[in-house]
């Protein structure tokens, strides 16, 4: 495999997979564990988790990781609101 992979640095998951006959999810588990150093081959690629995009790094890609965050923002923001609206529902005004 070594030997494929410094004839064509320039070929993709598939591609590699077919060249090398190894399965292309044994070729991702490689890419995700380390074991290529994917800056020296251009085309290899895992995939997002969520969206099946191509990535370079971490298990989600750049969209998916802002939606995220944007998600729980929104429902931390919604039980503030939610906390601060029973809040004030149940305090009082004392009279003096």
């Amino acid at each position: 495999m070594v030997r494929a992979m410094t004839r064509q640095r320039h070929l993709n998951n598939e591609e590699l997979a077919v060249e090398t006959d190894i399965a292309p999810n044994k070729i991702r588990a490689w890419i995700r564990s380390g074991k290529f150093k994917i800056y020296d081959y251009p085309n290899l690629a895992d995939n997002c988790d969520l969206c099946r995009a191509p990535i370079r790094s971490g298990k989600l890609c750049y969209s998916c990781t802002t939606r995220i965050k944007d998600d729980v923002e929104k429902v931390y923001q919604q039980e503030r609101l939610m906390r601060e609206r029973l809040r004030q529902a149940n305090a009082y005004i004392s009279r003096k």
